[in-house]
């Protein structure tokens, strides 16, 4: 889900490719294709925000319908094409990076990884909102377990390649990210780098079969 939040006359969007996302009366109402999933993610988040995890607070879950606390800030992606139209500030880039590996250490804790095994998954950019200071994360709809590198090996790949890719400012968040996973979450770069070149494949398997969709007519 993209839960880009801005105000004060600039636009506002909510995306989510399984759910509408809408904001009504300052409260952010998240619905569900059953009272069963808003059940799972609001139990979800309550569970992380009772362990100090930064997330979204459950106002109350409606039938299918959660509504949650409306959080400030910007998603990665949206953190970052801001940056590529206006000069940036290497510190805001380092700053964000370790934002985000520091709420994972929090999450980690949270879900006891090392007896468990669980990881925060679905590691794509929009799912954390960084507000300048700290990172929040959002969109919790499965229990997903794996390693850690897969987190942040995925993640890097999404900051890589988003269009158009590389370009320093993703390529200075990627560095940053790797680095402060060894340092923060003690991962082997290795198996990081072996998660981002493995989801990288994936992407480029995705969008050649959406071309060969495309031009088949599907």
């Amino acid at each position: 889900m993209n839960w880009t939040v801005m105000c004060r006359g600039v636009k506002l969007k909510f995306v989510s490719k399984r759910n509408t996302v809408i904001l009504r009366n300052g409260v952010v109402e998240k619905h569900f294709a059953s009272d069963i999933a808003a059940a799972f993610e609001a139990q979800a988040l309550k569970r992380l925000q009772i362990s100090g995890v930064r997330v979204p607070k459950v106002i109350e879950q409606c039938g299918c319908v959660l509504k949650l606390e409306y959080v400030p800030g910007e998603t990665l992606p949206d953190f970052i094409e801001r940056l590529e139209v206006s000069s940036w500030d290497r510190q805001e880039v380092l700053t964000a990076a370790d934002a985000v590996v520091h709420w994972l250490s929090d999450f980690y804790r949270a879900v006891d990884n090392d007896k468990t095994g669980e990881i925060r998954g679905d590691a794509n950019g929009r799912n954390y909102i960084f507000d300048g200071v700290n990172c929040i994360g959002v969109d919790f709809e499965e229990r997903i377990h794996g390693e850690k590198a897969q987190d942040i090996g995925v993640l890097i790949a999404y900051v890589l390649h988003y269009d158009p890719p590389r370009t320093l400012v993703k390529k200075a968040l990627a560095d940053r990210l790797l680095s402060s996973a060894e340092k923060v979450l003690g991962i082997d770069t290795h198996r990081v780098i072996y998660w981002t070149d493995l989801e990288v494949e994936k992407m480029i398997h995705r969008r050649a079969w959406r071309i060969t969709a495309m031009h088949s007519g599907r």
